[in-house]
C-alpha cells in the first residue's frame, strides 16, 4: 500500500551498522580531501624529521579520529549492533549508546596522543643523541617486524576471541545507564586496542598519510574480527609483516614507497 514502508526497509534505517559504515565512508572520504588539498596532510610519522609544532597537534588529532573511524568503525559493527539491540529497553538508550561510542573513541585517541608522543620523544632525543637518529628506513622495519612479531602473541588471541564474540563480551561486562555505556566501550576499547594496536602503529611507521597501508590494514582488522576465518589470518598476516620489515630493512622496498 502507498505510504506503508516495507519492515525490512525499517530494519535496515534502524540497523546501526549501517550507520557505522556510512560514517566510516565520511571518514576516508574527508582524509581523501585532505590529502588532495594539502590541508592537514602532517604525515608524522615515527621516523619523520623534527618534532611537530604544538598548533600541529590539533590537526593530528582530527586527522587521527578521522583514521580511528575510517578504520575501526568497521571492525566494531557486530558489537555496536548486539550492545544497540540490549540497551533498548533500558532508560534513555540513546544516551547510552552514544556513550558507548564516546568511550570506544577516547581510548582510540588516547593511543594516538601516546603514539605521537613516543615518536616525538624519540625524534627529539635523535636531535641529541645521534646513534638514535636511525632514520625512516629501520623505523619502519622495526614497526613492521613489531606487529609481526604481536600477531603470534597470546595477547592478542585473547583479545581478538573477545572481539569476535559481542555476546559472551556484553553477557561478562555490559552495564545499564549512561555511565555504563562509556564504562563498556572503554572495555571494548581495550579489547579491540589490544588486538590491533600494533597494526595501527604500522601507521606511525608508515606515515599517516599512506592511504594504501590505511587500506590494507582495514581490510585484515575487519577480516580478522568479523569473519569465520579470520581466526586463521593471524599466522600468515604476522608472516607477511616479517617479510615486509626484512625486504625494507634490506633496502628492497624503499621506507616511502607507499605514500600518498
Amino acid at each position: 500500500m502507498v505510504g506503508q514502508v516495507h519492515p525490512s526497509h525499517r530494519a535496515r534505517v534502524r540497523d546501526p551498522g549501517v550507520v557505522l559504515w556510512a560514517v566510516a565512508a565520511a571518514c576516508w572520504a574527508a582524509l581523501l580531501v585532505s590529502l588532495v588539498s594539502g590541508v592537514g596532510a602532517h604525515d608524522h610519522g615515527l621516523g619523520g624529521p623534527g618534532a611537530p609544532a604544538p598548533a600541529a597537534v590539533p590537526v593530528f588529532v582530527g586527522s587521527w579520529v578521522l583514521m580511528v573511524g575510517a578504520m575501526m568503525l568497521p571492525t566494531t559493527v557486530p558489537m555496536v549492533r548486539l550492545f544497540t539491540v540490549v540497551s533498548a529497553r533500558q532508560p534513555r538508550p540513546a544516551a547510552a549508546r552514544a556513550a558507548f561510542l564516546a568511550g570506544y573513541l577516547a581510548l582510540w585517541t588516547l593511543f594516538g596522543l601516546v603514539a605521537l608522543a613516543a615518536a616525538t620523544g624519540l625524534q627529539v632525543a635523535a636531535a641529541s643523541w645521534s646513534w638514535l637518529d636511525v632514520g625512516p628506513r629501520w623505523v619502519l622495519a622495526g614497526v613492521l617486524a613489531v606487529a609481526g612479531a604481536f600477531q603470534f602473541s597470546g595477547l592478542k588471541g585473547r583479545c581478538l576471541t573477545q572481539c569476535r564474540d559481542p555476546r559472551a563480551f556484553l553477557y561478562q561486562h555490559y552495564r545499564r545507564g549512561v555511565r555504563g555505556g562509556w564504562e563498556v566501550g572503554l572495555r571494548h576499547g581495550w579489547s579491540c586496542l589490544g588486538c590491533c594496536w600494533a597494526l595501527m602503529l604500522v601507521m606511525f611507521g608508515a606515515g599517516v598519510a599512506d592511504l594504501l597501508v590505511m587500506v590494507g590494514l582495514t581490510a585484515v582488522m575487519v577480516a580478522e574480527k568479523n569473519t569465520r576465518w579470520g581466526r586463521w589470518m593471524a599466522a600468515p598476516v604476522g608472516v607477511l609483516l616479517l617479510f615486509a620489515a626484512a625486504a625494507v630493512a634490506l633496502g628492497i622496498v624503499p621506507a616511502g614507497a607507499g605514500h600518498a
